[in-house]
Formats: structure tokens, sequence, C-alpha cells
């Protein structure tokens, strides 16, 4: 099992938090760890979608692929931030999914238990994410990261952006 973890960055202006949105649709590109000329681009999952295994032994999952000349399937299963593999170790931080509350710094967002796939790549997309105003505002409906953000707060009669969107996957 590996777990992989999708950190985002970016500049905040006049912005509280971003987080993820419950049940989002995430489209990310996937690979084969052991032949990188095999891959999956934009493959769509969800949290509340589930694919039965073969072996009734195993967990459903999320995605589940069988790479050429594979003996079995290679699955990825989406993870909650309450799920104990994603506990810090002392004196490091959770690589737990939370909101992003501090600009410029790298904020895990997403992780998925991978099992013969890796994830490489995130096709950012419309309405994944929920932004919350210093001013008090919530955006819910046209938030996308594809590119530069603004919106105008008019609780606090002033305009919010995020800019400069930054991912990465890492390891845990």
């Amino acid at each position: 099992m590996t777990i992989f973890v999708l950190e985002i960055k970016a500049e905040f202006e006049n912005i509280a938090s971003v987080s993820a949105r419950q049940d989002n649709e995430w489209s990310i590109d996937l690979k084969n760890p052991l032949n990188d000329y095999e891959e999956r681009k934009a493959v769509t999952i969800r949290a509340s979608e589930l694919q039965e295994m073969e072996n009734e032994h195993q967990a459903p999952v999320n995605f589940a692929v069988k790479w050429e000349g594979a003996n079995k399937m290679s699955t990825l299963t989406i993870m909650n931030a309450g799920d104990k593999a994603l506990k810090g170790k002392k004196k490091q931080p959770s690589n737990a999914p939370r909101p992003v509350v501090e600009s410029e710094t790298w904020t895990p967002v997403f992780a998925v238990d991978c099992r013969g796939v890796e994830p490489s790549g995130w096709n950012k997309g419309e309405d994944e994410f929920t932004v919350e105003s210093t001013g008090g505002s919530k955006f819910e409906e046209g938030v996308d990261f594809s590119d530069d953000w603004c919106e105008y707060c008019e609780k606090s009669e002033d305009s919010v952006g995020i800019n400069n969107v930054e991912w990465r996957w890492t390891t845990v």
C-alpha cells in the first residue's frame, strides 16, 4: 500500500480558507509504476462511487485497472481525513486532507491509497473547492483553479482572489 497525497499552495487575497468539497469529483492522471508507457489520462473518481472487486474478501475500491500483462487488478481508494495511516508521527504534521488556510503553504487536500497504480497528474476542474473570504462570504459555484480566480465579497466590499495555484503529489 502506498498513500499519495495531493498538496496545493497558492497566493491568497482576502481569503480565509479553501476546502475541497465533500463529494468532489476528482480528475487525475494515473500511471503504471512498473511501466512508464502505460497511463490513464483524466480518470474521474468520486468517494461515493465504489467498484466491487471479483475477490469477495477485498473491500470495494474507487478505481481498478488491470495493466497489460498483470496478474491482478491495480486499485485506488480515496482516503478519509480520519484514517490512521494519514496521522503524522511525533513532531510531524498530519497528512490528512484539510482546508488550506495559509497563503503559499503546501497543504494536503486529497489522499488516495494506491496498489499497483500511481497518480501522475491532477486536472483542475470547476467547483472542486469552496472558498471563504476573510469577510465571511462563501463561494461554491464557479470556483475554478485552472487559471487565477477572483470574485467580489459584498460583505467586506473588497475583491478576493487566488493566484498561482501549484500542486504536487507526495507519498506518506
